[in-house]
Order: structure tokens, then sequence, then C-alpha cells
């Protein structure tokens, strides 16, 4: 399995998993496997609870259903249950662990003036007539005064239409990165990569790490990656259908548009199979019930959902 090194320790375990209980793995793979859980008891860990997260859905699952005249053999040597156990991680503590929702860092919540739970996005006009709109998972500090206006994007992503003042100019702050305008709309998506400044009306400028500033017209956006400090530009790829409770898109790939759902959704998604992730996808999604734009996608798509706690698998 190639390694994607955005993904966390979770996110990589979990393809390990929906890879290892799909089918027999290869000689190459196992070891492969085997390699990947000796590294670090961290991974170990990981692979412990996604797999006793399994179990535990598997369990419920055969309690439920009228008891079989014959029940499969099972796999001898199973990776999972030969690193499971020697993790050693308590069941009822894994299970405490994975089964429970995914939730917003409360540091950061606490630290801003507005923020916004997993799948509720917030509009809010602010002092100066200005009107911010915070998408799922999103936090900011607001900082207004007769000389100055600041918004601190702490985490997630906002749009801002930003009310004309010549004499105070708005900035929003990500990271390193300001943009700033006069008078204008545009979008601002702090991600774990860097930071990517969106245009849809007016100028904007944008100053990097690098202290060189660029100026984005409507339909232009820039990226900053997070070590490298230069403002990376582009015509405009993402859109703000969001802020309308829509995910529209157009020859997206399969993994770009997996990746925007995730946000508005407490369980990971996680694409089983790579080979599919370039997939072009033309869709309009519903953002009011993620889950059921999820469904929608994969029957579209002729792709299979695979539900355990915290994890939606998407595979062929």
């Amino acid at each position: 399995m190639a390694k994607n090194p955005t993904e966390s320790l979770l996110q990589q375990a979990a393809r390990w998993h929906a890879i290892a209980s799909g089918r027999d793995l290869s000689a190459d793979e196992s070891r492969s496997l085997d390699g990947w859980l000796a590294q670090n008891a961290s991974h170990r860990l990981a692979y412990a609870d996604i797999c006793a997260a399994a179990f535990a859905l598997e369990q419920s699952q055969a309690a439920n259903e009228p008891v079989r005249a014959a029940v499969p053999a099972a796999r001898s040597a199973r990776p999972w249950l030969r690193w499971g156990l020697a993790a050693g991680a308590p069941l009822l503590l894994v299970l405490a662990l994975v089964a429970g929702p995914r939730v917003s860092p409360n540091w950061q919540n606490w630290n801003s003036d507005l923020y916004t739970e997993i799948g509720k996005p917030l509009s809010q006009k602010l002092a100066d007539g200005s009107v911010l709109e915070l998408d799922t998972d999103s936090a900011v500090r607001v900082r207004l005064s007769p000389e100055r206006r600041d918004i601190e994007l702490i985490r997630g992503r906002l749009a801002i239409a930003v009310a004309k003042d010549p004499n105070r100019p708005l900035h929003v702050l990500s990271g390193g990165v300001d943009a700033m305008a006069v008078g204008t709309r545009f979008v601002v998506d702090r991600g774990d990569l860097g930071t990517e400044v969106g245009v849809h009306e007016g100028i904007v400028r944008v100053t990097a790490a690098n202290g060189k500033p660029v100026d984005l017209g409507a339909g232009q956006q820039a990226f900053v990656a997070n070590d490298d400090g230069a403002a990376k530009v582009g015509a405009l790829a993402s859109n703000d259908g969001w802020t309308r409770g829509v995910l529209s898109v157009e020859q997206m790939p399969l993994s770009q548009v997996l990746a925007e759902l995730d946000r508005y959704l407490p369980e990971r998604i996680i694409l089983a199979d790579e080979t599919h992730a370039a997939m072009p996808i033309t869709a309009t999604l519903p953002l009011d019930d993620p889950a059921a734009a999820l469904r929608a996608l994969a029957q579209t798509s002729q792709l299979n959902l695979r539900h355990i706690p915290r994890i939606a698998y998407v595979m062929r």
C-alpha cells in the first residue's frame, strides 16, 4: 500500500484493515503490513483500534441475524488478530476510544469568538456590516477597532463579504498568511498543508510568510504551503457552494469530493482503493444531509459503502 503523507495514523490503519479484511494478503502485502506495524507502537494501537471496532460491529450484526446452519471457518493468522492482541490495549478502552464521535478541538473553540460544530455552518453579520460565513468545524477570532479590522482563522474555512471601508482594510489571518481587502468577497481555507485564498469579487492582497504580496482578482486563487511560504497563484478551482448548502463539482477527482464530504461527517471517510482516487465526479450534493450525499455519490458512481464506528469505507 502506497503511503499518503497527509493521512493520520488512524486513516492509514483503516486502509490496511480494508485491504486485509477484504481478501487474503499476498506475501508482499503481508510483509508490508508487518513492517508498518513494527515501525512504532502507535501504529499497532491504531490498527488495534480499527480492528476492535470492526469486531464489535460484526458481533452486533451477528446478534441480530438468524442462526445460520454453517459458520465459515475463520482465517488463520489474521494480521488484525495477531497484532491487535500484541498491542496490549484493553478491548473496552479501545472501543471507548473508537466508538465515540469525532469532535472539534475544545481548546480552539474556547480561544475563539465564533466557532462551528461538525456539520453546522454559521452565518454572522459583524459590527462593521461585513457578513462572515463559517463552514463546518471552523473557528475564528474577530478583532474590530477604529483603526483596523482583523479576523484570525484558527481552524477550517470561511467566506467573507467585506463591508467597504477604504480607511480600514479587513485582514483575514491564517497561519503566516494575511489576506487583505477593502470591500470584496473571498474565501479562506486553512488546511493541514497550508492556506488557500479564493477571490469571487474585487481584489484581495495576499501576503505570504516570505513577505511578498500578491494581488488576486476575481476568479483567481492562491495557495501558500506551510513549509514553503510562497503564494502559488492559479485560476479559481474551488467554489463557494457550501455557503448555499450544496457541494457542486464538475470533473473533480473522487478523492477531493470525499475530502469535502469528510468535513461534514463525524465519521472519517476512507477511500479503500487509491486506484479510484482520480475518478472524475460531476454532481451537486446536499450538505445539509451529508450522509445522504455520501450514499448518493456511492450509488451513482457504482461504489460500495461499509461502515464501522468512526469510519466509512468507500470501495468498489
